[in-house]
């Protein structure tokens, strides 16, 4: 029988001391402390990751409240023992190629094709995947290595998106494809298992409905239902199987070409609260995840993802627990960092085609603990971004003129064809990406140094008096430099320098009205 046993194989890829490795499960949550932290080029994979071994440690070690928390957090490690025990007790759920239950798939099905196996990676151009830099044909299918197909398997059951027909009826979305995914970043791979590490009893983040198991710890798999399955609790929604897959290792089980893949569990049309996503109130949806963006960076809305102040959104589980750690580093009960990263991993669909998956974006912002506590702070960084806002509008606002002075300089109304094509030209010739890159270079200052620039105390604290004019001059300079990009890129005849020239007297204005507040300081 062929063996391929994640708990022994290497096959989570990790930087530990600078260097790519890869261990075992085993190994990785043993050597946690030791292990910088889990890294794929495929970040939907290293969320997968993530959730497979947070599933393992909830179910070995709770916590149930805060005070288990911090005695997890405080030991710096994890009982070896009682995870060695647990892989002795489970060491036959996890055989990738077993012949009663493969782990994370199921036997072979009948009357289901066989695809390419590279059909499970989203970013690879196969099947109706959207080819997003990648250009494998499925004709000539490429072989993959098993370690390579388990990471697949695990995050095609997290990230499969809801498009077509299948058996027992349509493909319907897996747990992660809406909405954006945080991570807390700590210093090592344990830190960062642990800081994700919610409170997990009977009650949250998920109520049980029954009993709460992984799905290798199940001798009874759940069967799909139209009207979508129950949850039974956050291990079985951690271990959700979105899709039935059917590997087809070649001779000497070394690699794989082909497998097969239907529909399998639906998820519940209830409202429930993923902890690593962020939600907003929707007048006729009710709670709806946060999603991306194609033309919007993640770090532009980030006090959004930290803030509670408006009842109108919902931040993460996750945010809430480091909220809670910053109040018991502050009160010397814990020694923590006051200040992490958080990892953002999401896609954009294509508006009204949510099958067509437009790209996959992966951020990591800075993140001092305070915002998480202080709303005055929130409230200084959302000036911050407002102001580049407002003058991102002014820049875009000034183009268009520009645009408009080029295709119809002498209108006044412009009609329907004349708007199109100023609309055209003005798209052609945005400024938007420089100068959001580059203003994306300078955010992790501002982040940082706008929480040491604080006034005050108590109730009466003011942040910012040094960083927010900082940070305007910062989005005046990009601003120039977009619009310049722009002019500069344009032929030197008479038409095009007066045209240019009244442009920049109205991007000048707009600048300068938005800029005016931080002028004397």
């Amino acid at each position: 029988m062929p063996s391929y046993n994640l708990i022994t194989e290497k096959w989570i890829p990790c930087i530990e001391k600078g260097q790519h490795c890869e261990y075992s499960l085993q190994e990785v949550l043993v050597k946690a402390p030791e292990i910088t932290e889990i890294y794929n080029p495929s970040p939907l994979v290293t969320v997968a990751l993530h959730r497979l071994l947070l599933a393992i440690l909830h179910r070995n070690f709770g916590p149930r409240n805060l005070e288990e928390w911090k005695k997890l957090w405080q030991a710096r490690k994890w009982s070896e023992k009682a995870l060695n025990d647990y892989f002795v007790t489970w060491n036959h759920r996890f055989n990738l190629f077993d012949e009663s239950r493969p782990f994370y798939q199921t036997l072979e099905m009948k009357n289901a094709k066989r695809h390419p196996i590279l059909h499970l990676a989203m970013e690879i151009s196969s099947g109706n995947n959207a080819t997003l830099f990648d250009h494998s044909k499925d004709e000539e299918p490429d072989a993959i290595s098993s370690a390579a197909a388990a990471r697949y398997v695990l995050t095609t059951q997290a990230f499969a998106i809801g498009f077509g027909k299948s058996y027992p009826f349509y493909f319907s979305d897996s747990p992660l494809i809406r909405g954006m995914n945080t991570l807390a970043i700590g210093n090592n791979l344990f830190e960062t298992l642990t800081l994700n590490m919610v409170i997990y009893n009977k009650f949250k983040p998920l109520p049980h409905i029954g009993e709460d198991l992984p799905i290798w710890e199940r001798d009874q798999l759940p069967q799909p239902e139209k009207n979508g399955s129950p949850i039974c609790g956050y291990l079985d929604y951690l271990t959700w199987q979105s899709r039935s897959i059917h590997l087809y290792p070649e001779e000497g089980f070394s690699s794989l070409r082909y497998c097969q893949l239907q529909q399998n569990l639906k998820l519940p049309d209830v409202d429930y609260f993923d902890p690593f996503k962020c939600y907003k109130k929707d007048e006729k949806r009710g709670w709806v995840p946060l999603n991306m963006r194609e033309d919007r960076v993640i770090w532009r809305d980030s006090h959004t993802l930290f803030q509670t102040a408006d009842p109108s959104t919902k931040r993460s589980e996750v945010l809430n627990l480091l909220a809670r750690i910053e109040v018991e580093r502050q009160d010397n009960t814990i020694r923590a960092s006051n200040a992490y990263r958080l990892s953002i991993v999401g896609l954009a669909t294509e508006t009204g085609k949510a099958a067509n998956i437009l790209l996959w974006r992966h951020e990591r912002l800075p993140l001092p603990l305070k915002y998480l506590e202080d709303e005055n702070l929130v409230a200084a960084l959302k000036q911050a971004l407002d102001t580049a806002e407002n003058i991102g509008n002014e820049l875009r606002h000034s183009i268009w003129y520009l645009a408009k002075l080029l295709v119809a300089p002498e209108t006044e109304k412009l009609n329907q064809q004349q708007k199109e094509d100023v609309q055209k030209l003005a798209n052609h010739l945005s400024p938007s990406r420089p100068y959001w890159a580059e203003l994306g270079i300078s955010f992790p200052q501002l982040v940082t140094e706008l929480a040491e620039d604080s006034t005050g105390d108590g109730q009466s604290i003011r942040y910012g008096d040094k960083t927010l004019p900082w940070w305007a001059n910062r989005v005046g300079h990009a601003a120039e430099d977009a619009f310049r990009s722009v002019t500069d890129s344009l032929d030197r005849s008479a038409r095009m320098l007066k045209a240019t020239s009244q442009a920049d007297i109205a991007f000048r204005t707009g600048l300068n009205h938005v800029l005016h507040k931080y002028e004397k300081q």
